[in-house]
């Protein structure tokens, strides 16, 4: 397509506004070195400088933190299921969900304005199929690794 020299109407302008658009939208672009702009001009910038510093406090904060120690280890606790319980972490992704729902439902009952009728289905439904999954743990965990099992045979 070429755009002629010709003197433009509104029509034509905005005709040859749209194609030029398109053709500088269009072309292809050597994305490599767009990053490295990118990635040169946040180095380069004050504010870029800033959440750098603030990302590597805060990265190295949460290295060192009593919390994250506590937290990973409980996880691992949680999530490593020994041989004579394999089950557990079914259980506890059961309580995980059966919490969720529960606090769903208990924040509905602080809300300062009434937020609709069925607003409790889904927060029920969750602590429901929260329990359910906390009741039915060992039958969940045998069919899971059994299938495992099967998937490993064939390939």
């Amino acid at each position: 397509m070429t755009i002629s020299n010709r003197e433009p109407t509104i029509l034509t302008g905005w005709w040859d506004f749209a194609v030029r658009a398109l053709t500088a939208l269009t072309t292809p672009a050597d994305t490599d070195a767009c990053d490295r702009g990118v990635e040169q001009l946040a180095r380069e910038s004050v504010v870029g400088n800033m959440l750098h510093r603030a990302s590597t406090v805060v990265r190295q904060a949460w290295l060192t933190s009593r919390f994250r120690s506590v937290a990973m280890s409980l996880a691992a606790a949680l999530m490593q299921a020994p041989a004579s319980a394999p089950w557990m972490p079914w259980r506890v992704a059961g309580w995980m969900i059966a919490v969720t729902g529960a606090t769903a439902l208990g924040l509905n009952q602080l809300a300062p304005i009434p937020l609709g009728p069925l607003t409790w289905v889904v927060p029920s439904a969750l602590v429901a199929v929260g329990l359910l999954v906390m009741a039915a743990a060992a039958p969940l965990s045998r069919a899971a690794a059994d299938r495992d099992l099967r998937h490993r045979e064939r390939g």
